[in-house]
């Protein structure tokens, strides 16, 4: 993008760049687009924008650059396909997988992992599941209402019997670490972490496929292999902990 742009053209100029550069960071992997997207944002309206746009029109933009690439780029399928051929190396994949929640309703999940190799673990046994969702595509908002009801989500599974599989930890993909990053905020996104890994979830960090349970347990890495998962048991318990 090139020379000045003009008021009457600022809006569709910079949401027609913005929306390229989204889908471009989501097709190379980067967990969250916004910052560098704002950046890229902000370069654009200083130097070429006359006269320049307001920070928060800035922002809303932004949001609406990332809904719009979100769309595009594809659904959970699309996002749950690649991590689990990734996977799939390390662990049997069951996808889909069906169990009875607590409430005797039917739910199922994306996936329930296996280690292909369980001699590292601590479990016998170890089963692990993994649920994904469009995050890109997530409106902030004051009571961030699309994360809690992902998260809420996740518990419901954490607290499913599993056929054939029993209870499991679920890991949702990037399910912290966006919200993290959204906020900005150090002490809502531990206390997040801490409460629902207490709930029985996790995460999935997307650098190294690293599964984390309360934060800072680390189970196992695409790269390093199994890590925290020597010493924490991955049977669910209840009651008294």
């Amino acid at each position: 993008m090139n020379g000045p742009i003009v008021a009457g053209q600022r809006t569709d100029a910079l949401f027609d760049e913005g929306r390229r550069f989204s889908l471009e960071l989501m097709e190379e992997g980067v967990g969250d687009v916004m910052p560098p997207l704002l950046t890229r944002l902000a370069q654009i309206n200083d130097h070429q924008c006359k006269p320049q746009k307001s920070a928060s029109e800035i922002q809303q933009i932004a949001y609406r650059c990332v809904k719009a690439a979100a769309k595009r780029y594809g659904d959970e399928k699309r996002l749950s396909a690649s991590v689990l051929q990734r996977l799939s190396k390390h662990f049997f994949i069951h996808q889909e997988a069906w169990g009875t929640h607590w409430s005797g309703k039917r739910v199922r999940i994306d996936a329930i992992i296996q280690p292909r190799d369980p001699s590292g673990w601590k479990d016998e046994y170890p089963r692990l599941g993994v649920e994904f969702k469009n995050y890109h595509s997530f409106n902030p908002s004051f009571d961030i209402k699309d994360y809690t009801k992902w998260w809420v989500q996740c518990h419901d599974y954490a607290e499913t019997n599993f056929d054939g599989h029993g209870y499991v930890f679920v890991f949702p993909y990037n399910g912290f670490s966006h919200y993290r990053s959204r906020t900005k905020s150090v002490a809502d996104s531990a206390l997040a972490v801490r409460f629902w890994g207490r709930m029985g979830v996790g995460e999935i960090q997307p650098n190294d496929l690293l599964f984390v349970m309360h934060g800072t347990n680390k189970i196992w890495s695409e790269r390093n292999g199994v890590m925290g998962g020597t010493t924490m048991s991955m049977e669910r318990k209840f009651g008294s902990r």
